[in-house]
């Protein structure tokens, strides 16, 4: 018990953060049907994925990229379980593209970001097409816009830049 109490206290940063974005996550389909608005179009899964990546680990991230998909199946029933894995897998991508642009070819974090959400979405969309085709999911293959989705994916990548720009100023005065 007392070991499992340390381990807690070493990485309560990491739990908070994974509590917390969990539970903003569970909130969005009630609030999306209080307000009528189309929370899922802001794709706040893939803004939890940032969020994990931006302030806990990688092992966490990748945690968080296969889980959210899969929790929101079996919480909500939504999206369809295959959907939710190709999501997962997405989510996967896009942490490793990340990490590979951003940590070891050294690319500005903000293209970094932006390459590696592009990267993921054509990833998923060539697995949806190949479900679609092949009868195991149902549905149209782009239910966003791209326009919104580009539109999204550079949005999130300068916010994330500007977040990671400033956690690496202030680093820099303390």
């Amino acid at each position: 018990m007392s070991a499992a109490m340390a381990m807690l206290h070493r990485h309560w940063s990491v739990v908070l953060v994974d509590v917390i974005l969990l539970l903003a996550l569970y909130l969005v389909p009630s609030v999306s049907h209080l307000t009528a608005i189309p929370l899922y179009m802001f794709e706040p899964m893939r803004i939890a994925l940032l969020v994990a990546l931006l302030f806990t680990n990688r092992t966490n991230t990748y945690f968080i990229a296969v889980t959210i998909p899969l929790a929101s199946v079996v919480l909500t029933g939504h999206p369809e379980p295959l959907k939710a894995v190709l999501m997962a897998i997405e989510f996967s991508v896009l942490v490793a593209a990340y990490g590979l642009l951003a940590r070891r070819l050294r690319i500005p974090v903000v293209a970094a970001l932006a390459a590696a959400i592009l990267v993921s979405k054509v990833i998923y969309y060539a697995m949806k097409s190949v479900a679609l085709d092949a009868g195991w999911l149902s549905g149209s293959l782009i239910s966003t816009p791209l326009q919104t989705q580009l539109v999204l994916a550079l949005g999130t990548a300068a916010l994330f830049g500007l977040v990671e720009y400033a956690r690496k100023r202030k680093e820099q005065v303390h």
